[in-house]
């Protein structure tokens, strides 16, 4: 068999795709280069030409990077007008936000205006530049490709609305700071419907403040100033946001109290800063304030001897030790007398809900207001004088203190079966009717002379619901002792004068107190007080003026402080009373003397009250006089009160409502360190008429 030379045979009909039965006309090698063959499909007509549609794509791609790179040039330069503006208005804006914040806490609606008036203007020139046609189309072109620029679309319109929830408010404010007595006197549902839009704005605030922050939060990168600004707002609305939620929380529970279907009763006390006590003031009368549907229907001013008497008041119970030397039982007339008011006021409201004038009818106080005499002096230099014509005298803020006294002293309604009091349930009536009166600014003049009365404690209030308690406790208000927190390295100080059966000579007693805080190595506190005490009285016509003025003086210090000497004071003997089982005690007041100690060396007690070591004496002070008493004693040093370089001190000292004192301390810093906010080992405070709570804090630097 011979070999033979292999020949080629061309393929034929052969298609990449194998089928029984072709279509007739219709390519499968050409459909196979550009797609996957589903057989289970009846095969289609092909049309697309491989090269058109990659030169359509090409130049799909090249368009579109050059109008993208035509934005970005465009936006480079558009975008540096928008971020001068935004930087520039945007800080404003936040500036102004937070200074009206302040200013609404303070509640100065007037001070808070302007700010938000020049928000107004801020706004308007952002909107001008971001209203340009070349603006709109940078943010709207970005924002279509960087969603953080979606952000700038909408924050100008948030920030104007949270500017006019701010205006709003602050109206509201302004308008019950004017209107507010009158509503109360003679319009309950629009005072109601006022703290109720306070109420809607408030929620309205909150929620617009946090998408402010939130889209500031986006837009930060614009600048390192909106970075800051965004910190700013950041951070002062996490510090006031809580204080918008408590006041919030207080507006309820007061809509509550004052917007009930039944009567509410609420206790007025007229303090008398001329025979202090430790909360104020002796209470010679009290008022009793009925209000339902937001309205005050009735005002009874009344003898605090009244719901005293026998007749009406059978409870027996023993009064603290110092006023067991002038009486035997205790009643709502001394009931003041623990200087945290709360206590005080919570004591007062029981002892009237256990006469029978109350009990009988149910009567249950929502709380207490306490005013003293420099709060009417304050009113009736706004209204003017107020004849009162049963009596013939015309009083006015320069005699009204001695007018009143001398008729409840001296007057007609000064006999048996009478009320002595009388002649302040016919003045009260013709100073609210004067009120009502007043124009706008003798409004806001009364309202401001108000503001420096809370920040002096001539006024405080106190009410029983919890949540409403905790707020005029972090308002300030409420004449509550500050509770130390366990953190605590510094100093307090308090200063307490109970002036009993010593007439009403404290109106003419002026006090000073003067104070050396030595700190040593260790954080250990030895403190030198000092306190003078002038009388002039001497030369006043009436008796009751030129009485010895005899003082139960009480020192609050830090727990754990021991006395290390005192001198000045003298000693009051009395018999006290002996007490049978027909007596009870009260709680609190049992609880502070059962930790009471005599240190006898110095004729002097130690006590717990409050939280803080108490030193106690007595000290009488004859009219004409001036004396000093001398106190030293020792804060000891503890594990958290090591001094350091950047260490905190907080001095506190707390005034006492009705006492008309001056105040100087000087602090010396611990051996090798001094104070950074005096360059000094020493630092010194001054002042000749002290707030309520004086906090001065200070920094160790070595």
């Amino acid at each position: 068999m011979t070999d033979k030379k292999k020949k080629r045979v061309p393929i034929k009909n052969v298609d990449p795709v194998f089928v029984d039965v072709k279509k007739p006309g219709f390519s499968y090698r050409n459909h196979a280069k550009f797609a996957r063959v589903n057989l289970a499909r009846s095969p289609g007509r092909f049309s697309a030409k491989p090269k058109s549609f990659k030169r359509l794509a090409g130049w799909g791609v090249i368009a579109g990077s050059v109008l993208f790179v035509a934005l970005l040039v465009f936006a480079v330069f558009n975008l540096r007008e928008v971020k001068a503006v935004v930087v520039a208005r945007g800080g404003n804006l936040v500036d102004n936000f937070i200074a009206s914040v302040d200013a609404l806490k303070n509640f100065e609606p007037d001070a808070a205006s302007p700010f938000l008036e020049e928000n107004v203007k801020e706004i308007s020139r952002l909107n001008e530049v971001l209203e340009k046609p070349s603006s709109r189309t940078l943010l709207g072109v970005l924002g279509s490709v960087i969603p953080t620029f979606r952000e700038a679309g909408t924050f100008l319109s948030q920030i104007a609305e949270l500017n006019l929830e701010f205006l709003k408010f602050s109206e509201l404010v302004s308008d019950l700071q004017k209107n507010g007595f009158g509503y109360f006197q003679e319009d309950g549902p629009a005072f109601i419907s006022r703290l109720e839009e306070m109420r809607a704005a408030i929620k309205s605030i909150t929620g617009k403040v946090e998408s402010v922050k939130n889209s500031m939060a986006s837009l930060k990168f614009v600048s390192p100033a909106l970075g800051n600004a965004d910190e700013i707002l950041s951070g002062e609305y996490l510090k006031h946001a809580s204080d918008l939620q408590d006041i919030d929380v207080f507006l309820g529970g007061l809509i509550g109290i004052l917007n009930s279907e039944e009567e509410s009763r609420i206790l007025l006390i007229f303090h008398n800063p001329a025979e202090i006590r430790p909360a104020g003031g002796f209470i010679g009368s009290y008022g009793v304030i009925t209000v339902q549907k937001g309205q005050m229907v009735d005002l009874e001013v009344q003898d605090i001897y009244w719901p005293d008497h026998p007749m009406n008041f059978d409870l027996k119970m023993v009064p603290p030790e110092p006023l067991q030397a002038v009486t035997t039982d205790w009643g709502a007339r001394d009931a003041n007398w623990f200087f945290d008011f709360p206590s005080s006021a919570e004591t007062v409201m029981e002892f009237l809900e256990s006469s029978k004038i109350y009990s009988s009818a149910g009567v249950r106080f929502e709380g207490a207001i306490a005013v003293n005499i420099r709060v009417m002096e304050t009113i009736l230099k706004s209204i003017g004088p107020v004849e009162i014509e049963d009596y013939g005298l015309v009083i006015t803020s320069d005699n009204f203190l001695a007018e009143i006294q001398r008729e409840v002293e001296t007057g007609r309604d000064k006999k048996p079966g009478s009320n002595p009091k009388r002649i302040l349930s016919v003045l009260t009536p013709l100073v609210l009717n004067r009120m009502n009166n007043l124009n706008e600014n003798e409004r806001r003049e009364i309202f401001e002379g108000f503001r420096n009365h809370f920040d002096k404690k001539d006024i405080m209030v106190s009410l029983r619901d919890s949540s409403l308690a905790s707020f005029l406790n972090s308002a300030g208000i409420d004449g509550s002792v500050y509770s130390l927190p366990s953190s605590f390295w510094g100093s307090y100080v308090a200063v307490v004068n109970a002036n009993i059966a010593g007439g009403k000579s404290d109106e003419f007693v002026d006090e000073s107190v003067e104070m050396l805080l030595d700190i040593d190595s260790e954080g250990g506190i030895f403190t030198d007080l000092s306190v003078t005490r002038t009388h002039r009285g001497d030369k006043e016509k009436d008796p009751w003026w030129r009485a010895t003025n005899q003082n139960f003086i009480q020192f609050f210090a830090n727990p754990g402080s021991t006395l290390v000497s005192l001198k000045g004071n003298d000693v009051k003997k009395y018999v006290k009373p002996d007490y049978g089982k027909d007596y009870t005690r009260n709680a609190l007041l049992e609880s502070i003397e059962s930790t009471k100690v005599l240190l006898a060396d110095y004729n002097t007690w130690s006590m717990s009250a409050f939280g803080k070591t108490v030193f106690a004496t007595w000290w009488n002070l004859p009219a004409g006089k001036s004396e000093t008493l001398n106190l030293r004693y020792q804060t000891p040093s503890s594990n958290r009160s090591l001094p350091a370089s950047g260490k905190k001190f907080r001095f506190i000292f707390e005034r006492q409502s009705g006492v008309k004192n001056s105040l100087k301390v000087t602090l010396s810093a611990p051996l090798g360190f001094k104070w950074a906010e005096s360059a000094s080992s020493v630092f010194v405070y001054q002042t000749a008429d002290p707030e309520s709570r004086v906090v001065v804090d200070l920094t160790l630097v070595k």
